[in-house]
């Protein structure tokens, strides 16, 4: 079994990037470790449209989300911020997953996107996405926060075509986390977490299942740091 050094990937001063499953990355981190996690599963579409690097076909996906959240319970002293869109294909497990955390759901979040991918014929064009937050309590570090946001749909490269918008990573950093806090992203595909992570002074932990998207991450990471440099 590795140890929690060796599935380290790239390390700066106020942040890591892990390279492993995040279900056997977890549970090598301490309890209540970081304060704030936040993060977006694969949704499960079973179809192969989304990601060079990565199958999104999971087996069991009501058990993978429940295992995901178990972990992210008990390493987050905080809030989780759990960005999940119900498609299709996982609309029973997504619903299902929020009667399981009924009593651990402090508020829920609807991010719209002004620009979404228009639906088949007659279907319903699907254009937002929930984002979950789970803890005890939730205040917002300015007046008049909305739970509801709008921003379109970011431009994808060709290697991941479901990353963030950093429009929405920068609204959930800048209002529910506070200077020098640690933030968990479980899944951080390309580091959109990171990035605004750096920008607004907190510190970042990433978990990445895929190298070649930790590749991406560490040298988005490494920009953003020249960025900040250069000004």
């Amino acid at each position: 079994m590795k140890t929690l050094e060796e599935y380290k990937y790239f390390e700066t001063a106020n942040g890591i990037l892990y390279h492993g499953d995040c279900l056997e990355i977890m549970p090598l981190l301490e309890n209540k470790s970081v304060n704030v996690s936040f993060t977006s599963p694969p949704y499960n579409r079973k179809r192969n449209d989304k990601y060079k690097f990565y199958d999104d076909n999971i087996t069991d996906y009501y058990k993978f989300l429940f295992d995901v959240l178990n972990e992210l319970k008990r390493i987050t002293s905080r809030n989780i911020f759990f960005n999940i869109q119900k498609t299709m294909y996982n609309k029973k497990d997504v619903f299902k997953i929020i009667g399981e955390f009924y009593n651990d759901i402090y508020e829920i979040f609807i991010w719209e996107k002004s620009n979404p991918l228009p639906a088949n014929g007659l279907n319903i064009t699907n254009a937002y996405e929930f984002i979950i937050c789970f803890g005890e309590w939730l205040k917002s570090n300015k007046t008049y926060t909305k739970n509801h946001i709008t921003t379109s749909v970011t431009v994808m490269p060709k290697e991941h075509k479901a990353v963030m918008n950093d429009k929405i990573s920068d609204f959930f950093m800048e209002n529910f986390t506070q200077n020098e806090d640690t933030i968990l992203d479980c899944f951080g595909g390309t580091g959109t977490t990171a990035i605004s992570c750096i920008k607004n002074n907190r510190k970042f932990v990433l978990i990445e299942k895929h190298e070649e998207y930790c590749e991406i991450a560490k040298k988005r990471i490494l920009a953003e740091y020249n960025q900040i440099k250069m000004f």
